[in-house]
């Protein structure tokens, strides 16, 4: 067997192989996409809900500082 023929012989063998670990790779990929962005939405509306505490807060202070 000459090397053009052994290199052929293994690309025949390994390339499903290689495409099925691009397949999982790339769904990987799309659940960490997924689950990243999931995240950051629960993330943002954490920091909303902060940001409305502290509204909240200052509002109550200012009617305090008011009423006195």
């Amino acid at each position: 067997m000459t090397v053009e023929e052994i290199r052929q012989v293994l690309e025949g063998l390994l390339a499903p192989e290689m495409r099925e670990i691009h397949s999982r790779l790339d769904a990987m990929e799309e659940i960490s996409r997924v689950r990243y962005e999931s995240i950051a939405q629960r993330l943002d509306h954490i920091q909303q809900s902060f940001a409305f505490d502290k509204r909240i807060s200052d509002l109550e202070a200012s009617k305090r500082r008011s009423s006195q």
